[in-house]
C-alpha cells in the first residue's frame, strides 16, 4: 500500500488517478478443477470526499449512487455487478481481488447510514433512536470486514428465462474509523467459478402461459377469464384447489399448492400464476391457523413468514412489530441455488422463513428470486370474482385511450421530520438579568423571507431555570405553498433562564422523530442556552433554507446574532414520487415516459388537503397512480411539509375505506370514485395497506392492536388495496403494496436506500426504461432488481421484498391489447 499525504476535507476533494469506469471480461473457460470460470476486471471511478455537515464527511464515487448502508454504521460507496449463469449450476464461488490499494487519512468521521423506521399512519408516539454504532466507530479494524459480498439464487431474468443469478457487491472503499484511514482500491478483479448444471427440468416448448388456481366454487365465473386470455394469445388453464390437494403432497396446503406450481413450470412451461381467493368472509374469519399459514378460513391459503424486527431494532417491541406477514412471494420462489426446491424452511424445524424470532433458529440463505410471475385476486365471494373478471376483460380488450392512460398521478407529502439540529448556543454569562426577546427568520435560496418567530424569555439568576418545548408552526400557515418557516422549539414563550442547569431529552413523540434527529432536546448548561428549532421552505422541493436568529434586550439593543446557512429538510414522499434526482436517484416520475402527463397531488403544492382532493384527481382517470406516505389496512395518509405542530396536527388523510374518524363524510370515501373504465395500476407506499387478512369484527375488536390488525378499532372489512380493486368498473385494475410494516429513511437518503420507496420507484423504472409492459413481468423484475442491488442479508430489506405483493393479474397487458 502506498501511504498518501493526509487529507484535509474542505468542500469537495476528488481523488483522481483511478480512471473512468470500465469493465472487461475473460471468456468463460474451464477451470483447473474441472469446472467453469469467468473473470471480470473493473476500473473504479474517482472518489469524492465532501463535507456532509458539522459532524461528518461523505465519500462517494463519481459514477455510482450505490452505498453500503447498514443503519448507524459508516455509509460507504459500493459497486453492484450482476452475472447470469445457467440454471442449476453448482458450487458457485466468487473471489474479488482489489488492485492498486492506496491509504488516505481523513480528518473527520464518515457519516453513519440512516436508521430504518416504519411508515405507520395515525400514531403519534413513533420515536426512533438513532446515532452511530459506537463499537464500529471506536474500532481500528477495517469496515466492512471484507472487500466484497455476493448472493446466489435462481429465478427469472429480464427475458423470462430461468437462470442462476449472481449478485456481487464489491466494496472499493474500506474504513478504519478510529484511525481516520481510508483504503481505496483503484481496480477490482472478480473471478467466478462454478460447476455445470446436472439437469434442465424445463420443457423445450411452452404448453401454457398462465395457470389460474382457485376453489371450484369460483371456477365457472373464471372460465370467462380463461377464454378471454386464450383469445389474446395467453394460453391459459384453470386448476382447482380441490384437485391440487388430491394430487400433491406437502407439509401443509400452501406447500401442496407450491409443489403444483413447480410441476406446472416443469410440465407446461408456465410463466404466470394467478391465485384467485382470499378470506371466506368480510365479517369474521381467522386470519391464521398458526404462525406459518392461514388455511381454514381461506379460499386460497396464505403463507406467513416469521420475520420479527430485530431485538436491537429501535422499534423491536410488541407495539411495533409484525408477528410475521403474508408473503405471496413464497408461491413464486420455487427454486434455490443448484435448482433444488425452495421450501423456505432450510433447517427443517417447521417454522417457515424465520428471522429475528427469539425462540427459533433463523432461516438464513433463502433464495427470494421469483421463478414465476405471480399475483393474487383476493376475492371473498362470487360477486367479487365477477367484478374483477369484468374489469380485466374490459381493460385488456382494446388499447387504452391515451387521453387518460398517459397520465400518472402521484399523491404524497412530508414523510418524516428530518430537521437538522440548529443548536445555536447563546452565552448569557456576561448579560444582566432582565427580559430578552428572541427573533428567528428563515429565507430560501431565492431570498424569499418568511414570518418572524418571536419568543420572550427572562434571565433571572435568583430562581430555578424553567425551559419548555413548543411546536406550534401549524398555526403559522393557512395554505401551501407558503413562505419559509422559522420555528423556535426551545426555549418557549415565558421561559426563565435561572441559576440551575436544565437538560431534558424529549421522548414519546413530543417532537415527532426527536430521538432520530436529536434536534429538539432542551438544554441550558453553564449559562449556555441551546436554541433549537426548525427551518424549512414549505413548497415543492423546498429543501434548503438559511435561518437568522438574533436577540434583543429590553432596550431594543441586539445582544446576539447568528446564522445557520443551508439547513436541509426533505419532504421524503415528494422526492420519492417526483421527477427530480436526489443523491443520483430519481423519484418515480423521473423514470416515466416523456409523453405521460405528470400530476402531483402533494401537500407542499396545496393540492393535497384531504380525501376530496385525491378522489377528484383519480376520477379523471390515469394509467398509473402512486401513493407514498403512511398507511394501515383502512387508510393512506401523509403530512404537511415540515410536519408542523407534530404528527397529530400535520397528518392529512388522503383516502380511506371506512371514514369513521378521519374528517367529514362520506362514510365510505371510495364509493365517490367515478373513474369508470379508466383504471390505473397503483403502487401504495405505506404500512399494511395490502394486508388482506382483515375483517370487520377483527378490526373493530382490536383497538390495542393485540391481534395485529393495525387499524386500532377502526372498521375495515377489507384492506385498502383490495377495496380499490373490487370496486365495480372503477378504482384500480391492480395494486402493489405491503402486507406488513413498510420501512423508510428520513432525509436526503430517501430515494437511494431502497425499502418501501425504493422498491416502488424501481417498478416504474422497470415499466418505462426496461420496457416491461406485462404487469407480472414488471413486478417480478422489480423484485429481482431489488435482490441484486440491496443487502438482502439485512432483515428490513428482506422483509420489504417478501411483503410487497401484487394484487392483480400478473399476465395483464398494461394499457390493453392493440
Amino acid at each position: 500500500m502506498k501511504k498518501s499525504l493526509p487529507l484535509l476535507v474542505v468542500g469537495i476533494i476528488v481523488l483522481s488517478g483511478f480512471g473512468t469506469v470500465a469493465i472487461t471480461y475473460d471468456m468463460t473457460h474451464d477451470s483447473p478443477t474441472g469446472g467453469k470460470s469467468e473473470v471480470i476486471t473493473m476500473a473504479i471511478s474517482p472518489l469524492i470526499i465532501e463535507k456532509s455537515d458539522i459532524d461528518y464527511i461523505e465519500v462517494s464515487f463519481k459514477d455510482t449512487t450505490l452505498y453500503l448502508m447498514n443503519p448507524g454504521q459508516p455509509m460507504l460507496p459500493k459497486v453492484v455487478k450482476t452475472v447470469e449463469l445457467p440454471f442449476g449450476v453448482q458450487n458457485v464461488n466468487v473471489n474479488v481481488i482489489p488492485k492498486n490499494v492506496q491509504e488516505y487519512e481523513i480528518n473527520g468521521e464518515i457519516r453513519p447510514a440512516p436508521v430504518h423506521f416504519p411508515l405507520i399512519a395515525g400514531k403519534n408516539n413513533v420515536v426512533v433512536k438513532s446515532g452511530k454504532d459506537e463499537n464500529v466507530y471506536a474500532s481500528n479494524e477495517l469496515f466492512p470486514s471484507t472487500w466484497y459480498n455476493y448472493y446466489v439464487g435462481c429465478g427469472l431474468n429480464a427475458v423470462g428465462k430461468r437462470v442462476t443469478h449472481v449478485a456481487i457487491h464489491p466494496y472499493p472503499v474500506r474504513y478504519a474509523p478510529a484511525l481516520g484511514s481510508l483504503y481505496v482500491a483503484g481496480g477490482i478483479d472478480i473471478e467466478i467459478t462454478y460447476e455445470g448444471p446436472g439437469f434442465n427440468p424445463f420443457p423445450t416448448t411452452c404448453e401454457y402461459d398462465l395457470v389460474v388456481i382457485t376453489p371450484s366454487k369460483f371456477a365457472s365465473e373464471l372460465k370467462r377469464l380463461v377464454d378471454h386470455k386464450n383469445k389474446h394469445g395467453v394460453i391459459t388453464i384453470l386448476e382447482t384447489t380441490e384437485d391440487i390437494y388430491n394430487k400433491y403432497n406437502g407439509v401443509d396446503k400452501p406447500e401442496q399448492i407450491k409443489y403444483f406450481i413447480k410441476d406446472a413450470i416443469e410440465t407446461w412451461g408456465v410463466k404466470y400464476v394467478l391465485l384467485v381467493g382470499g378470506l371466506k368472509s368480510l365479517i369474521w374469519a381467522r386470519p391464521r391457523d398458526d404462525s406459518n399459514q392461514g388455511t381454514r378460513d381461506w379460499h386460497i391459503p396464505v403463507r406467513y413468514n416469521n420475520f420479527f424486527d430485530h431485538p436491537e431494532h429501535p422499534l423491536g417491541d410488541e407495539t411495533f412489530q409484525d408477528p410475521g406477514v403474508i408473503s405471496d412471494l413464497y408461491y413464486a420462489d420455487i427454486y434455490k441455488e443448484g435448482g433444488g426446491f425452495e421450501d423456505w424452511d432450510p433447517n427443517g424445524d417447521g417454522i417457515f422463513a424465520a428471522w429475528g424470532r427469539p425462540d427459533v433458529e433463523n432461516d438464513t440463505g433463502l433464495d427470494f428470486y421469483p421463478d414465476v410471475s405471480l399475483g393474487r385476486l383476493a376475492c371473498r365471494n362470487k360477486r367479487e370474482v365477477k367484478t374483477v373478471v369484468d374489469k380485466i376483460m374490459k381493460y385488456e380488450q382494446k388499447p387504452a385511450d391515451p387521453s387518460w392512460f398517459k397520465k400518472m398521478i402521484v399523491i404524497s407529502g412530508d414523510g418524516h421530520l428530518d430537521q437538522e439540529d440548529l443548536d445555536i448556543q447563546w452565552d448569557v454569562n456576561s448579560l444582566l438579568d432582565g427580559e430578552y426577546t428572541i427573533y428567528a427568520q428563515s429565507k430560501n435560496p431565492n431570498a424569499i423571507a418568511g414570518p418572524i418567530d418571536i419568543i420572550h424569555v427572562t434571565l433571572d439568576r435568583s430562581v430555578e431555570s424553567l425551559i419548555s418545548f413548543n411546536h406550534d408552526d401549524h398555526l403559522k400557515t393557512d395554505s401551501y405553498p407558503f413562505f419559509p418557516i422559522a420555528e423556535i422549539t426551545s426555549p418557549s414563550e415565558g421561559n426563565i433562564l435561572g441559576d440551575t442547569d436544565f437538560y431534558y431529552e424529549l421522548s414519546e413523540g413530543k417532537a415527532y422523530g426527536n430521538e432520530f434527529t436529536g434536534w429538539a432536546n432542551l438544554e441550558y448548561i453553564d449559562g449556555i442556552m441551546h436554541i433549537r428549532g426548525k427551518s424549512y421552505d414549505p413548497r415543492p422541493y423546498g429543501n434548503v433554507t438559511d435561518i437568522h436568529v438574533w436577540i434583543e434586550n429590553k432596550g431594543g439593543e441586539i445582544v446576539f446574532s447568528e446564522w445557520r446557512n443551508s439547513t436541509e429538510m426533505y419532504y421524503e414522499g415528494e422526492w420519492i414520487t417526483g421527477e427530480r434526482l436526489l443523491q443520483g436517484r430519481g423519484g418515480a416520475l423521473y423514470y416515466m415516459p416523456e409523453d405521460f402527463e405528470k400530476i402531483k397531488i402533494w401537500t407542499s403544492n396545496g393540492e393535497l388537503t384531504g380525501q376530496g382532493d385525491v378522489i377528484k384527481a383519480l376520477n379523471s382517470g390515469c394509467g398509473f397512480a402512486f401513493f407514498s406516505g403512511h398507511g394501515n389496512p383502512n387508510l393512506w395518509s401523509d403530512h404537511y411539509p415540515g410536519v408542523p405542530g407534530n404528527r397529530g396536527h400535520s397528518q392529512v388523510v388522503g383516502l380511506s375505506n371506512v371514514n369513521v374518524y378521519y374528517g367529514p363524510p362520506p362514510f365510505l370515501p371510495m364509493s365517490r370514485l367515478s373513474n369508470i373504465d379508466k383504471l390505473p395500476v397503483v403502487a401504495v407506499g405505506g404500512c399494511h395497506n395490502s394486508q388482506f387478512n382483515v375483517t370487520l369484527l377483527g378490526t373493530l375488536l382490536d383497538r390495542k392492536n393485540t391481534k395485529s390488525m393495525w387499524t386500532y378499532g377502526s372498521p375495515a372489512p377489507e384492506c385498502f388495496s383490495w377495496w380499490l380493486i373490487r370496486l365495480p368498473r372503477r378504482g384500480a385494475i391492480a395494486v402493489l403494496g405491503n402486507t406488513g410494516l413498510g420501512y423508510g429513511v428520513s432525509g436526503k437518503d430517501c430515494t437511494i436506500e431502497g425499502l418501501d420507496g425504493g422498491i416502488c420507484i424501481e417498478f416504474f423504472r422497470q415499466y418505462s426504461e426496461e420496457d416491461h409492459h406485462i404487469l407480472g413481468e414488471a413486478y417480478s423484475q422489480t423484485l429481482t432488481s431489488y435482490i441484486n442491488t440491496y443487502d438482502i442479508e439485512n432483515l428490513d430489506h428482506a422483509k420489504t421484498l417478501q411483503q410487497w405483493i401484487l394484487l392483480g393479474d400478473p399476465s395483464l397487458m398494461i394499457g390493453g391489447y392493440s
